[in-house]
């Protein structure tokens, strides 16, 4: 009987404790756990890419990361991406004809600062290329979308690795 009371208060007490918010784990007071995004920057030729990017990347959050988007005042940090390069290369050409098949390469340079002192905790370049193929209905318009939805993916992922 009292090895039964005292196993009940055991697993009282340690409900309890739990149920307080009483972690026995160690947290990070540093640790990054929520991002705000800045509107992406732009510095090719091509315009109008900036929101796409920025919407996916707030959209794509919650599925390829843990992190929580929060607003500018309550973050941990701030994510910020710029486009510095969009390439386009023709892949196959017919006889005088346009462009049946191509390629775009978009270069994007990715920064994770610390809201409350600025320092860059993480940089890094990443790159993604989406072809396009003019028979089949794809155009360069849709091969940007494939693209932006694409490095998305990939600068989140990034964040959640090593960089």
């Amino acid at each position: 009987m009292i090895k039964s009371i005292s196993l009940q208060f055991s697993f009282s007490a340690c409900m309890l404790l739990t149920g307080c918010g009483y972690s026995m784990g160690y947290e990070d007071a540093g640790a990054v756990r929520s991002i705000a995004i800045r509107v992406a920057g732009n510095e090719t030729f091509r315009q109008r890419l900036e929101i796409p990017l920025t919407r996916e990347l707030n959209r794509a959050m919650h599925v390829y990361t843990d992190y929580r988007p929060a607003s500018f005042s309550n973050a941990d940090a701030i994510l910020s991406v710029d486009i510095v390069d969009i390439r386009g290369r023709n892949l196959v050409s017919a006889g005088g004809l346009p462009v049946q098949e191509g390629a775009l390469d978009f270069t994007a340079e990715v920064k994770l600062l610390d809201r409350r002192s600025g320092e860059v905790l993480r940089q890094l370049t990443r790159v993604d290329q989406a072809e396009f193929r003019i028979p089949v209905g794809e155009s360069e318009t849709s091969a940007e979308l494939e693209a932006v939805s694409d490095l998305a993916r990939k600068i989140l992922l990034a964040l959640e690795g090593d960089f």
